[in-house]
């Protein structure tokens, strides 16, 4: 398909023609109350930053639980290397020092375990287990070598077993720090319902989608990754409907349109969430095809220079923001 002419038409644009293409004609030179205006900024504002606390709290967690694992490799390398150098005599005492050395990586072995078994996405759960195995197996290794060595210099070891100690105590900081924000962060993901790994947030300065090809752009609220999976979110504030709102599950394909573009592959669905309820609203053809209609009218009706109530409903009318200037209006 050529690209199309005209000027860009934006997502929320489209969301205001479905609900009524006179009311989204008036908005381009009637704002609404800037009262009301102003307090669905406040309301995306804050989601915009829960999203970052909870982003930017996870990836704190990974960067700590990336420092436990180091961190143990190494005070486990420097323990051993001073055990080498402790003129102990009876071989059993060497291996009740190693045993508790293989205790500890089998209690981070379990922490890992403890993490999997809370991961939300299956790609981390994946990861999550991974290093479980790898904990297990040095685990293993420490145990078996729990033999005797020969030790020459025993004031060296001294040292090093005090550095390895030191280095566990950081790993067990960082293991703390870990559990803490994670735990912070679950909070937040329950009290908003947030799934996935966040791949976008619609925040200050964040990029805007664009379609070439349909003359289109938008900003999701934000996007969410589940397993190889790429899904725009829209949150809307207010009321719950009954069901979801036609100019609601309008915009949010606008958003799977982006997507798709910006990705290559269609997302399978996209999330509408109101206070009570979230719906996965199917992207496929049928609803494609709707978009691109409405595109192709809302063009039309810039061309034309004029737009009208389509509907005979009073009550669309009278939550209308539009209502003071609208000509056509019911109520």
């Amino acid at each position: 398909m050529a690209k199309t002419a005209g000027r860009y038409i934006s997502a929320g644009d489209l969301e205001k023609y479905s609900y009524c293409p006179l009311s989204w004609w008036l908005s381009r030179d009637h704002d609404p109350d800037r009262e009301d205006l102003a307090k669905g900024v406040e309301e995306h504002n804050r989601l915009g930053k829960v999203l970052w606390n909870i982003d930017s709290g996870e990836k704190a967690a990974a960067q700590s639980e990336k420092l436990v694992f180091w961190y143990a490799i190494i005070a486990t390398l420097i323990a051993v290397t001073g055990l080498e150098m402790l003129p102990l005599g009876a071989p059993v005492e060497i291996s009740h020092i190693l045993g508790a050395v293989a205790l500890i990586w089998l209690l981070a072995a379990t922490f890992y375990l403890y993490k999997a078994t809370r991961a939300t996405v299956h790609s981390v759960a994946i990861v999550y287990e991974r290093i479980v195995l790898i904990f297990a197996i040095v685990a293993v290794i420490i145990a078996v070598n729990a033999v005797a060595w020969l030790y020459t210099d025993e004031r060296m070891a001294q040292v090093l077993e005090a550095v390895a100690i030191f280095w566990l105590m950081a790993a067990s900081f960082f293991l703390y720090r870990s559990l803490a924000v994670t735990g912070t962060v679950k909070s937040l993901r329950d009290e908003f319902r947030v799934k996935g790994k966040i791949e976008y947030i619609d925040m200050g300065d964040s990029r805007v989608y664009r379609s070439e090809r349909h003359m289109l752009t938008g900003k999701p609220d934000y996007v969410i990754k589940l397993d190889d999976r790429v899904i725009p979110v829209e949150e809307k504030k207010g009321r719950t409907p009954q069901g979801p709102l036609f100019s609601h599950i309008l915009q949010l394909s606008a958003y799977c349109l982006l997507v798709e573009e910006s990705t290559g592959k269609a997302p399978p669905y996209g999330l509408l969430k109101y206070p009570e309820h979230e719906h996965q609203i199917e992207y496929n053809e049928d609803l494609k095809k709707i978009l691109l209609q409405k595109l192709d009218e809302m063009r039309e009706a810039e061309r034309k220079g004029e737009a009208h109530r389509n509907h005979d409903r009073p009550g669309k009318c009278r939550f209308c923001s539009r209502k003071d200037v609208c000509p056509e209006k019911l109520a």
